[in-house]
């Protein structure tokens, strides 16, 4: 290397090194606003999917959202909109845990009442069959009681009645079903015992009546036919059904005829 040329060739060096280490500073700032671009942009197809009812796509699209920007503008926008999503599928636990995940992030949000009346429609729709455990059951009234005593002008405030008024029901048919279980296994103390309880505690639900008739059926099927006319005498003005209220005097009527016993009750309950 001649010692003339070394100079210009390490100034070019210099050059080119420079301007690599200036070029990632420049990327960088492109990326970021593109990043913000892309946000805005999968927001908005997000809730173009959303309004077509594509809940799937929809949700990928505000969760990506959340994950990419969770401190930006959109965020609680898109984290509402991604636990919709998952609603709408019927993906009621994964549903519950991000509305109550955007309301302990953004406790601010204007989906609050929304999504408050969400998470208890989560937990309504994992309430069991009566014949199952029903402490989900227990846990979606105390959730709607609740949201009525937080939000009680709330335009869901009658529907929220409505459900408990179900959920109770579904108890108490549970309760029933367990004491008509036992009148078929002639255990009457037991049976009458269930009928006890849903007559105090779910006093407000059709299956009182049903109760009421069972509780008379299990002192027939005792032999204590008195004990179940006085009884019957004591409650009759708390029957809601004629029609029940006409069952249980039938059976009565059978029982003085001496023609009721397990064999007759187990053909009417099959």
């Amino acid at each position: 290397m001649q010692p003339g040329n070394s100079m210009p060739r390490l100034l070019a060096l210099i050059l080119v090194v420079s301007g690599g280490l200036m070029l990632p500073g420049c990327a960088g700032g492109d990326a970021q606003v593109d990043t913000q671009s892309d946000i805005e942009e999968r927001f908005d197809r997000g809730q173009a999917l959303f309004d077509r009812g594509k809940w799937a796509r929809a949700a990928d699209e505000f969760n990506w959202v959340v994950l990419n920007n969770p401190a930006g503008t959109l965020a609680a926008e898109a984290q509402y909109f991604y636990a919709e999503c998952l609603y709408q599928q019927r993906q009621y636990v994964e549903a519950q845990i991000e509305f109550e995940r955007l309301l302990r992030r953004w406790a601010t949000t204007q989906h609050l009442v929304e999504s408050r009346y969400r998470i208890v429609q989560a937990l309504v729709a994992q309430s069991p069959n009566y014949y199952f455990d029903q402490r989900a059951t227990d846990d979606a009234i105390d959730e709607l009681q609740d949201f009525i005593e937080d939000f009680p002008d709330a335009p869901q405030r009658d529907e929220a009645e409505g459900l408990i008024g179900q959920l109770r029901s579904k108890i108490a048919q549970k309760y029933y079903e367990s004491g008509r279980l036992y009148l078929k296994w002639q255990r009457t103390s037991p049976a009458r015992a269930y009928f006890d309880m849903v007559l105090t505690q779910y006093y407000d639900t059709p299956y009182a009546d049903e109760a009421r008739v069972g509780t008379v059926v299990s002192y027939i099927l005792a032999e204590d036919l008195a004990a179940a006319e006085v009884y019957l005498e004591e409650n009759v003005a708390k029957f809601q059904e004629v029609s029940l209220l006409r069952e249980a005097e039938h059976f009565i009527a059978v029982a003085r005829a001496g023609k009721f016993d397990l064999a007759f009750y187990l053909r009417l309950y099959q």
